[in-house]
């Protein structure tokens, strides 16, 4: 019994680690995505581009990090003072027996302080 007891114990080790093995690049990638789009929110609030430009500057440097992100999921709200980027994507990961989509929604503001 006790030998039964420790091969479901390793056995659950092994899915939990294979599964992390599969889902946490998309983390990761998201995580690293939203730290680019800050930087990124901060050079654009002060350059002259327009909102197509920026979408397709940011899509651009996700494609850098493996993050699926198309211009046309990047929305660009720019008021006089502040520039607003939100990113929808969704990635897929296949798990044997168990394929999901994982839905991100990353956002970063900045505002001008020159105005």
């Amino acid at each position: 019994m006790k030998e039964l007891k420790s091969i479901f114990w390793v056995l659950v080790l092994l899915v939990g680690s294979f599964v992390l093995y599969k889902v946490l690049p998309a983390y990761w990638g998201d995580y690293k995505l939203s730290k680019m789009m800050d930087e990124q929110a901060v050079v654009y609030t002060y350059a002259m581009k327009n909102d197509q430009e920026v979408a397709k500057g940011i899509s651009e440097k996700a494609r850098e990090l493996n993050v699926p992100l198309s211009p046309e999921q990047i929305r660009v709200e720019r008021t006089a003072s502040e520039l607003s980027i939100t990113a929808v994507y969704t990635v897929h990961v296949e798990i044997p027996g168990y394929p999901m989509d994982l839905n991100f929604t990353t956002k970063t503001h900045n505002r001008n302080v020159m105005k």
